[in-house]
């Protein structure tokens, strides 16, 4: 499964909601995922299976994505990430 971080450049944010979803799912034993990073306005050109991103973006994001799309408040707050995500995956089957 692919995880795509999006954050407004690409390279704040969103690396740090990397890393912290990549934590979250390395505790959980889940090898069977990558995670990116990419800046909004780039979004159509990375698939992924999920998209990550904040309130302040979700917005943005083309309608046709908004359902592949979780939604969290902060990317720094790893019990919340860590819960949103875990409800997603359950939900997307995995």
């Amino acid at each position: 499964m692919k995880i795509v971080a999006v954050c407004s450049f690409g390279v704040g944010s969103s690396v740090i909601a990397k890393m912290n979803i990549e934590n979250i799912l390395e505790s959980e034993k889940r090898d069977d995922f990558s995670v990116e990073t990419i800046d909004v306005g780039s979004i159509r050109s990375v698939e992924a299976d999920l998209y990550v991103t904040t309130n302040e973006l979700a917005e943005d994001f083309p309608e046709d994505l908004k359902t592949k799309t979780l939604v969290l408040n902060n990317f720094v707050n790893q019990e919340e990430i860590k819960a949103a995500l875990d409800e997603r995956l359950k939900e997307m089957g995995y």
